[in-house]
């Protein structure tokens, strides 16, 4: 015949100061859920040996979910120098509050005009982060070459003093110049010289007169 081992139950009786307690770590469960700090729960001399036990190791896990609690919050609230306590139940969010405090300092260094920072830890931001930078890349570079552009080109603005009758330009020193040399001189602008066909008409006229003159 197989032996039947025999096991060892301890019949646990529980008496008014073991419910109490009992109440009292359910209520603190409670608070926790709702998301409220969760208060130790005392345990009378009293009380169950066992019922002791298990109260101080829940005790203990309050006490590192409320410090837990103070370090999240805080970062949720962008604190990204508080210092996070000692547990392993923070662990996750110590990398995260390490990775958002590069992150503060890549940005410095892309407000400084360093385009090369990327972001890849955080999924889709690292996406729009990225985007980001580039067309501020791209933006930056544009404006370099619009002021390249804008350097090597000059403007003739304001009112331009010109003569009436053999429509020389006078400059800022009084000094006259003729048009083309004036427009060269103050812009990109070259000139290629030809004749306009009412000019051409009133010197072949002038010219046919004198032809004409010198024969006579």
């Amino acid at each position: 015949m197989p032996v039947q081992s025999r096991r060892s139950t301890r019949v646990f009786i529980m008496n008014q100061t073991d419910q109490g307690t009992l109440i009292k770590l359910r209520e603190s469960i409670e608070q926790l859920i709702q998301g409220e700090c969760a208060l130790p729960v005392e345990v009378p001399n009293e009380c169950d040996a066992v019922l002791s036990q298990l109260v101080a190791v829940v005790n203990h896990y309050f006490e590192l979910l409320n410090d837990s609690r103070t370090f999240v919050n805080a970062l949720a609230a962008g604190d990204l120098e508080v210092a996070p306590p000692r547990n392993q139940i923070v662990s996750p969010y110590k990398q995260l509050q390490a990775s958002l405090q590069h992150l503060a300092w890549q940005t410095q260094q892309i407000a400084g005009g360093d385009y090369r920072q990327r972001v890849h830890f955080m999924g889709e931001f690292s996406k729009s982060f990225n985007s980001m930078v580039e067309a501020l890349a791209e933006k930056e570079r544009i404006e370099a070459v619009l002021r390249e552009t804008r350097s090597q080109v000059q403007h003739l603005e304001g009112i331009i003093p010109i003569c009436m009758y053999c429509k020389q330009i006078r400059d800022d020193k009084e000094a006259w110049h003729r048009v083309e040399d004036y427009i060269s001189t103050h812009s990109e602008a070259k000139f290629s010289h030809g004749i306009c066909p009412a000019c051409f008409e009133k010197t072949m006229a002038k010219y046919d007169l004198k032809n004409a003159n010198d024969n006579s």
